[in-house]
């Protein structure tokens, strides 16, 4: 008895030595990232947040969905799939090439993308409807070859796998330019899941940062700070 007891604390220490080195290497990699990132993320968080707050989801979605050009039409058409689940495997096996601990993070990333979308969507928010069904597709403007969903709106599963994947090739490339994109290319894909009515402003805000977590979680597991390249 007194073996087990002795074992579960050391089980229990080890474990919490592994999570506050985890929560350690996230918060230290973050320190990495350019400080002109967290300002762009920041003003588009920040004001996505302002109107979420000023205005009704159901209002301030219609008010979204009054501008729109042919341009905007096939930028956001397409960039959506950038929030696709395969965009994982996809750099997976691209990073198993160039450096192998990279599918790990992309491989850990992914599943728990795809378990913390379920559960949020699946079970705590089930059912709540997505603008097509609660406005009415006769009330909004819609792109031609964009299929509707109707529930399941909270939150956004492309834009928690958007940030995810852009915020792991952001603390990869550390030292490059190319954040400047990875950030871009987030914040348009998450946009267009609104410009295509297929979510709420809210719905994006919310995923946004569970994705951005999900991100610096998966990194941690991996890599320790200054050493990611």
């Amino acid at each position: 008895m007194e073996l087990i007891t002795s074992l579960n604390k050391k089980t229990n220490r080890i474990n919490f030595s592994r999570l506050f080195k985890i929560r350690h290497n996230a918060l230290s990699i973050l320190k990495d990232i350019k400080k002109e990132i967290f300002i762009i993320y920041s003003s588009f968080f920040f004001l996505s947040l302002s109107f979420v707050l000023l205005y009704n989801k159901f209002s301030l979605h219609l008010r979204i969905n009054q501008f729109h050009t042919s341009f905007l039409d096939i930028l956001f058409k397409y960039s959506t799939f950038l929030g696709d689940g395969v965009v994982f495997a996809v750099l997976g096996v691209v990073f198993l090439f160039i450096k192998r601990k990279m599918f790990l993070v992309f491989l850990v990333s992914g599943v728990l993308t795809l378990l913390v979308t379920h559960f949020f969507k699946k079970i705590i928010f089930k059912g709540i409807l997505r603008p097509a069904g609660a406005l009415g597709e006769e009330n909004l403007y819609l792109i031609d070859g964009v299929k509707m969903a109707m529930v399941n709106s909270f939150p956004s599963g492309h834009t928690i796998t958007t940030f995810a994947v852009f915020t792991i090739l952001c603390l990869y490339f550390t030292k490059s330019k190319s954040q400047y994109l990875w950030v871009s290319l987030a914040i348009i894909a998450g946009f267009s899941r609104v410009y295509l009515s297929q979510h709420f402003l809210i719905d994006i805000l919310v995923g946004s940062f569970i994705g951005i977590l999900i991100g610096v979680v998966s990194m941690s597991f991996f890599f320790k700070p200054k050493k990611i390249h």
